[in-house]
């Protein structure tokens, strides 16, 4: 056996090893090798080749989506420009704006269908004037007499379709009511704190004329007849907003004797007056309430003409929001007029039911609070019981402040000064969400801020709230000073001034007088006359 002579005998090991006994047999082990080798490289390859061609693929995916796209963007702007362009043959155009509630702006601006036209009406794109009507006609007759108000029988109003609905007679009537200047131009209105002064003021002087309320009647000799009839007394106290209702009522001209052109019917139920009787007392109420509702459909055909969706009865004490607890009809269907209206609760629809304020007569006259801001020299004030989570939260937060004025029970000066002297006055939730401080606020010129959840503020279908009052929910009360100092000089000179004219709203007279809590009252029932008329034609 022959080798190389500087060989060593690792070399030479591995070359016996990789020769082995048999030539053939090494020649194959290397022919494998290299086999796998060279298969190495081409799944290298392989695997770069797929790599180019999937990203090749993706690429063209992203352009083809990006084509799709352009092309949908292109034949979407050409629809929309064959629509605008068919819009221009319309005979009848009106120029409208979106309705924005009950308010003169969006209640004149609401579409009208004229019955003489089948076409829908369509905006006019040409015309970009503020007027109500500002359109083109083809019949220039038809035009005067839309402008003059002659053909307003003839209008519909129309809220995103063409049919009629039982709240368009209701919107139908806002809209009329509503004054145009000589010239077909809308008059700007200063609504004030109202959310439409016009609307307010002219449904209320229709309102005074045609409203007729049938009292049911109570037998003299009734040993429980002190529960129906009106006090003969000054009402007083925190419940006075009952008796008050009462007074003004029976003394008013929208009684009749006449039942049968009632527009509503009054039960007296007086469920203050039921809870002080030793022989009903508070367990007995809800008794008494049944027997008096039994009575009433028992002896008179009213009730079970409409189901009482024209009955209404009034309270403002705590017991007021279950007293009807065992008639579930008067749940369901009578209007309640009540003071603690916090709608979260069961027995009360807001909708269906209003909110009267609970108001605390004070003595003396109603003092002169217009412009004296600069005596506010305290940030906020509240005094009371605390006897709710809510007032425990106020005390605890603001209770050491030098600005917030918090006091535990009465304050050992003289109530009113502490009203006359705050810049606003907190309404904070105890036993039930309503007390009489919103009145006294209102009362003493002091701007109110709410801090209550679920709380239906009284006559809030007529008042924006928002315009002289602030309402916190209970989970800001940290925030609370943050929130009052953020209000300007200017803007709470603003709230102040619609405080006072707001006041005469919640201030109880007998007889009644003009615009105060009474005549608010009998205007919360008049704007539910159309539910109640359809309710009566479904049955």
């Amino acid at each position: 056996m022959t080798g190389s002579k500087g060989a060593s005998p690792t070399s030479v090991f591995s070359c016996c090893a990789w020769s082995g006994r048999n030539g053939s047999s090494s020649k194959r082990n290397y022919a494998q090798l290299r086999a796998a080798g060279s298969s190495k490289i081409f799944n290298w390859k392989a695997c770069t080749k797929q790599f180019v061609l999937g990203l090749l693929a993706v690429t063209s995916l992203l352009v083809l989506s990006a084509r799709l796209v352009l092309y949908i963007t292109f034949f979407s702007s050409r629809h929309a420009a064959l629509l605008s362009e068919q819009s221009q043959g319309s005979e009848l155009l009106i120029k409208t704006e979106g309705y924005a509630g009950f308010n003169a702006r969006g209640a004149a601006r609401m579409k009208v269908e004229i019955e003489s036209t089948p076409q829908l009406l369509m905006r006019d794109r040409d015309d970009d004037d503020d007027d109500v009507v500002a359109g083109r006609f083809t019949d220039q007759v038809q035009q005067q007499q839309l402008l003059q108000g002659e053909t307003r029988t003839k209008a519909a109003l129309v809220v995103g379709s063409t049919s009629s609905s039982p709240g368009v007679a209701f919107l139908d009537e806002l809209t009329l009511n509503l004054t145009a200047a000589a010239d077909g131009t809308e008059e700007l209105v200063d609504n004030g704190p109202y959310h439409s002064r016009q609307v307010f003021e002219a449904n209320y002087e229709e309102m005074k004329r045609k409203v007729k309320v049938f009292v049911y009647p109570h037998d003299d000799k009734d040993t429980y007849r002190d529960i129906y009839r009106a006090w003969d007394k000054t009402p007083s106290g925190n419940y006075a907003s009952e008796a008050y209702f009462k007074q003004a009522l029976m003394k008013s001209s929208f009684v009749t004797s006449n039942a049968a052109e009632a527009d509503f019917f009054f039960m007296p139920v007086s469920i203050t007056r039921a809870r002080i009787d030793k022989r009903v007392g508070t367990e007995g109420v809800k008794e008494f309430c049944k027997q008096h509702v039994s009575a009433v459909q028992r002896e008179w055909s009213f009730w079970n003409r409409s189901g009482g969706v024209d009955h209404f009865y009034l309270s403002c004490h705590s017991i007021a929001r279950t007293a009807m607890e065992l008639v579930p009809q008067v749940r369901r269907n009578a209007i309640q007029l009540v003071c603690p209206a916090s709608y979260h609760l069961y027995y009360y629809i807001s909708h269906k039911d209003a909110s009267v304020p609970q108001i605390w007569p004070r003595e003396g006259a109603t003092p002169n609070v217009g412009g004296n801001e600069i005596c506010r020299t305290r940030l906020a004030f509240f005094a009371g019981a605390i006897n709710s989570e809510v007032r425990f939260q106020l005390r605890d937060e603001w209770g050491d402040d030098d600005e917030i004025m918090v006091h535990k029970g009465k304050v050992p000066f003289p109530y009113s000064e502490a009203l006359l002297t705050s810049k606003f006055c907190l309404h904070v939730k105890g036993y039930e969400v309503n007390t009489a401080r919103l009145g006294d606020a209102m009362f003493y010129g002091c701007v109110p801020v709410v801090i209550a959840n679920y709380y239906d503020l009284p006559f809030a279908d007529i008042l924006n709230w928002h315009k002289f009052a602030i309402v916190i929910p209970t989970l800001d009360i940290p925030l609370l000073k943050k929130t009052l100092k953020a209000v300007t000089p200017a803007q709470y000179s603003q709230m102040h001034q619609y405080v006072v004219q707001v006041r005469k709203h919640f201030q109880w007279h007998s007889p009644a007088r003009e615009f105060d809590a009474f005549y608010m009252v009998m205007y919360e029932l008049w704007i539910r006359r159309h539910s109640l008329r359809n309710t009566l034609q479904d049955l």
